[in-house]
């Protein structure tokens, strides 16, 4: 691991520097304004007229040198931006000198690049003249920019959210047991004792979200129900839940219910799940390779995984969502390529390539030698891409995470008229989200101005059993005001 010694007249800004040097090195440490690291980043900038310069030169174990300007602007929060953006694109110039290398995203950072075409589209570009600009001034690589052409084309088909819809989220934070790469604030099972208990609060916080919904005259537009593992509860408790929420559901244009992992999956449940009127689940595999999934700590197999597509199927599920994972510790591109051929027999309408992301929390990092490297992540990540097409499936969502292997990506693709409404409400921040379950947010969302405001609750399971009334007045504060 490279030590950084950056020093950095903003301080409000250092961690976002450090995130553009972990595009190249990946994991650093970093020390802002303290001297002995491997190599010294020093940051200098001044005015001239209307004008910020901007300079970063690299020290020590790296040499290089880089010189930016940008306007100032009299908007506080367009000149915060400008700012920023200014020292980040700096500092990549550095980075890029120094180690000779053209990440794809190239100088981007941030969660969600499709924003950067509507926001030049917003200023009366064409969407290819947005993804030109895009590509031109953050160094995109052209297929990169490419990609998220299509997926704007996509969402543009599809209605956005009015500002009198809102989605309702239903969070299940409990799994049958712990994934390497997770870093949710899921709780195990176990003996399950926590279950009833936990569905009697979630019921009473639904009940009151349905009343604030009507009261303030919303209208339902999606529910989703995620996790954790929400088919973690038994049949009786999962029609506990989703009885709580079938008034939303009832007028919803679509209903979507992670079954996630195989091995939680029987035929009550998803009868259940069927009858109380869902349009989409998700069962996630994550690969075929059963020695894998025992490594990551999924505890089942690839006959449970299709098993339970067959089940599906049976039952009338006609809308079927497949997760896979690029980059697992110990598998090649020959190995991802046999997932992907595997996956095409069970033919779910919708499949999301994500990429592997190493967070802190998660146990990965006792797997870090095994894990492929960023170029073959990125050739299993473009296998993905190729499969997709070659099943008629399009880009609709895409949104990006620190620590991801080969600064890339994940994304959705799905067959045309099976895209996730809820799915890009959710990336795009284009609508409101009311949210019920230990570690949910609520989030109101105005996007003429780009106004947000949330509401969370709290994460850990017991504090939001005993605290549930006051998670729902955190949601009643989200529309205490009216907004123009």
């Amino acid at each position: 691991m490279i030590i950084v010694s950056l020093f950095t007249p903003t301080l409000q800004f250092s961690n976002d520097l450090a995130d553009v040097m972990r595009i190249f090195w990946g994991n650093i440490g970093l020390r802002v304004n303290e001297s002995g690291g491997d190599v010294t980043v020093t940051h200098r900038e001044w005015t001239e007229g209307s004008i910020r310069f901007c300079t970063m030169t690299a020290e020590g174990m790296y040499t290089g040198r880089a010189e930016r300007s940008s306007p100032l602007s009299e908007d506080s929060l367009l000149e915060k931006r400008y700012h920023k953006r200014l020292i980040k694109q700096t500092l990549y110039d550095v980075m890029k000198q120094i180690t000779g290398r053209t990440p794809p995203w190239g100088s981007l950072t941030g969660i969600r690049p499709t924003r950067l075409l509507y926001e030049g589209m917003g200023r009366g570009l064409t969407i290819d003249q947005a993804m030109a600009e895009t590509q031109s001034r953050f160094d995109v690589r052209q297929d990169k920019a490419e990609l998220l052409r299509q997926i704007v084309t996509v969402q543009q088909e599809i209605a956005a959210p009015k500002m009198d819809e809102v989605d309702l989220y239903v969070g299940i934070p409990f799994c049958v047991s712990r994934c390497a790469y997770c870093s949710f604030l899921s709780g195990e099972v176990g003996k399950g004792k926590q279950l009833p208990p936990y569905v009697e609060a979630l019921e009473k916080e639904i009940a009151a979200t349905l009343q604030l919904i009507q009261e303030k005259g919303l209208k339902p537009r999606a529910f989703y129900m995620g996790g954790g593992t929400p088919t973690s509860l038994s049949a009786k408790l999962l029609d506990q839940v989703l009885s709580a929420a079938q008034p939303f559901i009832d007028q919803a244009r679509e209903v979507t219910i992670e079954a996630g992992r195989p091995d939680t999956i029987d035929e009550d449940k998803l009868l259940v799940i069927r009858d109380h009127g869902a349009t989409r689940i998700s069962v996630n595999p994550q690969t075929m390779h059963d020695e894998t999934l025992d490594r990551i700590g999924r505890r089942h197999t690839t006959a449970q995984t299709e098993a339970a597509y067959a089940l599906a199927r049976k039952i009338g599920f006609h809308h079927i969502n497949m997760d896979l994972i690029a980059g697992l510790p110990g598998e090649n591109i020959h190995m991802f390529l046999r997932t992907l051929a595997w996956s095409r027999e069970m033919a779910p309408e919708s499949l999301t390539v994500h990429t592997l992301s190493i967070k802190r929390s998660s146990l990965l990092h006792l797997w870090e030698a095994q894990l492929p490297d960023g170029q073959m992540v990125e050739t299993m990540v473009e296998a993905g891409r190729q499969e997709a097409a070659r099943r008629g499936m399009r880009p609709y969502y895409l949104y990006r995470q620190k620590y991801m292997a080969g600064n890339l990506e994940n994304v959705g693709y799905a067959l045309p008229g099976h895209e996730c409404v809820y799915n890009i409400d959710m990336m795009e921040e284009t609508g409101h989200v009311l949210a019920a379950g230990a570690g949910a947010i609520s989030k109101r969302v105005d996007p003429r101005v780009g106004r947000i405001e949330r509401a969370p609750n709290v994460s850990e399971i017991s504090q939001y059993m005993d605290r549930v009334e006051e998670m729902i007045g955190r949601k009643r504060g989200l529309w205490q005001d009216a907004w123009n």
